[in-house]
C-alpha cells in the first residue's frame, strides 16, 4: 500500500523539492503552505506522516505539532520538523512529542532515510 506524506513548508522551493523526492520514492504526497492548511489537510488525507516547517505563517510548526499530539486520531502521526534555526531545537520537546528534527539546508538522502525508517 502506497504511504501517504503530508509535506508542509511556506518556501516554495523546499515544498517543491520534498514533494519530488518523496514522489520519486513512490509515496503519494499531499502539500500545504501553512500551519493552518496542514490541519485542514491533515483531518481530510489522513497522512501516515507529516514533514513540518517550524516557522510558517497562520500556525507555526509546534502548534501543529501540539494539536496532532492531543488529537486522539492523530497523535501517533510521525511527524519530521524541518528548521532553518539551530536555536529552535528543543531535545526535550522532542522527546516529548515524539518527534524528528532535521535542520535546514538538508541533505534530501537523509531526509528520505527518516522516512522510510517511521514508514
Amino acid at each position: 500500500m502506497v504511504k501517504k506524506v503530508l509535506v508542509v513548508d511556506d518556501d516554495h522551493a523546499t515544498l517543491l523539492l520534498v514533494k519530488r523526492a518523496l514522489a520519486l520514492k513512490g509515496y503519494n504526497v499531499i502539500c500545504a503552505s501553512d500551519g493552518l492548511d496542514a490541519l485542514v489537510q491533515i483531518k481530510k488525507e489522513k497522512p501516515d506522516l507529516v514533514i513540518l516547517d517550524v516557522m510558517m505563517p497562520e500556525i507555526n510548526g509546534y502548534d501543529v505539532c501540539y494539536q496532532l499530539r492531543f488529537n486522539k486520531d492523530f497523535e501517533q502521526v510521525p511527524i519530521i520538523l524541518l528548521t532553518n534555526r539551530d536555536q529552535e531545537l528543543d531535545d526535550s520537546l522532542s522527546q516529548r512529542l515524539n518527534i524528528e528534527y532535521l535542520s535546514k539546508p538538508f541533505d534530501t538522502q537523509v531526509l528520505l532515510k527518516k522516512v522510510e525508517t517511521f514508514l
